[in-house]
């Protein structure tokens, strides 16, 4: 019997583990990848000329 609680302890435990691991490869956004978010609403909105949208898309860094 005590063999049984072994093995679903280990069992658990891997499974357990199996699950945080998961759990932390979570896709991070950067702070530029949120700020390109905010400039592409904007310039769709219309609320920014296409001058200022390649403009502060350089100043943001990003590659898109």
């Amino acid at each position: 019997m005590d063999y049984n609680w072994d093995f679903l302890t280990i069992f658990g435990v891997i499974i357990l583990g199996v699950f945080i691991y998961a759990g932390g490869k979570k896709i991070k956004r950067t702070k530029s990848s949120k700020a390109m978010d905010v400039l592409d609403e904007r310039y769709a909105k219309g609320e920014i000329t296409k001058e200022e949208y390649e403009e502060i898309k350089q100043a943001i860094g990003s590659k898109k």
